[in-house]
């Protein structure tokens, strides 16, 4: 089952339980990246969540419970990770370092098989995207949205303003785009636009 589809590179990937990778290579053509993933019966420890990549030789996916892999273009490696929570998703970032998100909101950075706790969430929930936008960490879940300062999540804030937002967020091209079942706000770098505005009947 896909858990989720990620544009890297300009190729879609599948992700999904069972440690399953998928590539778009065509219309129609899906092909399995497998190489290095051990014949294994599924189990809920553990299945991919989401990855992300610094390029087609530096890959990351992330799941399961403390389930981390890194590919080199060639093989899947299993990487050691301090804990066996539940991980939701990782990002390659433009600080050249990776982020992984997991159970109660906690956050993780580093690469391969060293990773630090950065923060230690409390969260019934966990974050449904991390990506990396305009030099910081952008961070979003079912009820808040947060960007990264380097040592503790903020609010996401605009002219002294915060900008009420949460849910589902995506960025391309130069721009962020955060959707709730509301509302949906674009942010360019230097002005929030609103796209769909709140129907109150």
């Amino acid at each position: 089952m896909t858990a989720r589809v990620k544009c890297i590179n300009d190729y879609a990937y599948s992700v999904g339980g069972g440690r399953a990778i998928y590539k778009r290579e065509d219309i129609g053509k899906w092909i399995k990246i497998d190489a290095g993933f051990p014949a294994v019966e599924a189990d809920t420890a553990q299945g991919f969540n989401d990855m992300d990549a610094f390029s087609e030789t530096d890959m990351y996916a992330v799941g399961g419970h403390g389930d981390v892999w890194h590919f080199d273009g060639k093989l899947w490696t299993q990487q050691g990770f301090p804990s066996n929570v539940q991980l939701a998703t990782v990002t390659c970032a433009g600080d050249g370092q990776v982020y992984i998100s997991g159970e109660g909101g906690s956050l993780w950075r580093g690469k391969l098989s060293t990773w630090e706790l950065i923060y230690q969430g409390a969260s019934s929930i966990l974050w449904n995207d991390v990506l990396w936008f305009d030099g910081k960490l952008w961070l979003a879940s079912d009820y808040q949205a947060r960007t990264w300062d380097g040592k503790q999540l903020q609010p996401i804030t605009h002219n002294g303003q915060q900008i009420p937002i949460y849910g589902h967020m995506d960025a391309h091209d130069g721009l962020l785009v955060i959707a709730s079942p509301e509302v949906v706000k674009a942010y360019d770098g230097k002005e929030w636009r609103t796209l769909v505005a709140s129907y109150l009947d």
